[in-house]
């Protein structure tokens, strides 16, 4: 919940890159240039997104303890770690995957004979990169689209999620249907890996970010999480009147 005072020193300890994910505003509510000295403070859309945040990853319980800022402020910032170094040691799987599997032993596993793909007539090589762009941009935009509450970003994510499967499928399809070898489902099972990879990598790496930022936000006391907590009990209270 947002606090209504001590916007003041807010502003100063929360500008880190984590805050460009979400909108600013002045202290007379316009939205600041990027060049501006002036002190920003998030938006109450920000602000309603940082509770939603908070309550989509903790119980109402959590928010009722006699402890319950530095509680939820030390449960955030190992969450912020143990994202991020997931989400890194997944983009180096997929690094090293895509070295060893599609450069370096690509050859010997086919990748240089497989069919080329109906969409541009790219050789194998050109889609095992696409389709992880493909995956970590559609993941970024869902990401926008569910926080921020817009349709454009989840409308352009489905398309690109429908694009990556198909063509990560798309070998099992020339095998099926055109005569291929059956590497095509190795070709296939090279790709799907990755995209999965990378899917979990970007969507752990956003979190960690956005968790970066309630993070900062708790730090300067523009959440009050025990108000979390009172909101969360009576919409509770409000489910039992109507099922009763």
């Amino acid at each position: 919940m947002m606090c209504g005072e001590g916007v003041g020193p807010v502003v100063g300890e929360g500008n880190s890159e984590s805050m460009a994910l979400v909108p600013l505003e002045d202290a007379d509510g316009s939205v600041p240039d990027s060049g501006s000295d002036e002190p920003s403070i998030p938006s109450r859309e920000a602000l309603e997104l940082a509770d939603s945040i908070l309550e989509e990853r903790f119980d109402t319980s959590d928010f009722d303890r006699p402890d319950a800022i530095l509680h939820v402020r030390r449960e955030v910032g190992k969450m912020v770690f143990e994202k991020a170094v997931a989400s890194g040691i997944l983009l180096m799987l997929v690094a090293l995957c895509w070295w060893l599997t599609i450069s370096v032993f690509g050859s010997q596993l086919g990748s240089e004979d497989a069919t080329l793909s109906l969409i541009f007539s790219m050789n194998y090589k050109w889609v095992a990169a696409v389709v992880p762009m493909l995956v970590f941009g559609a993941t970024a935009l869902m990401k926008l689209s569910r926080e921020r509450r817009q349709p454009w970003p989840g409308f352009a994510a489905g398309a690109m999620l429908i694009l990556a499967l198909f063509m990560a499928i798309e070998p099992i399809g020339h095998l099926a249907f055109g005569g291929a070898p059956a590497i095509m489902l190795i070709h296939s099972a090279r790709l799907i890996v990755l995209g999965v990879m990378v899917y979990y990598s970007a969507a752990m790496f956003i979190d960690s970010l956005l968790l970066r930022w309630v993070h900062d936000l708790l730090e300067i006391g523009m959440i009050d999480v025990s108000l979390l907590g009172e909101s969360g009990t009576e919409g509770q209270a409000e489910e039992a009147d109507l099922l009763a």
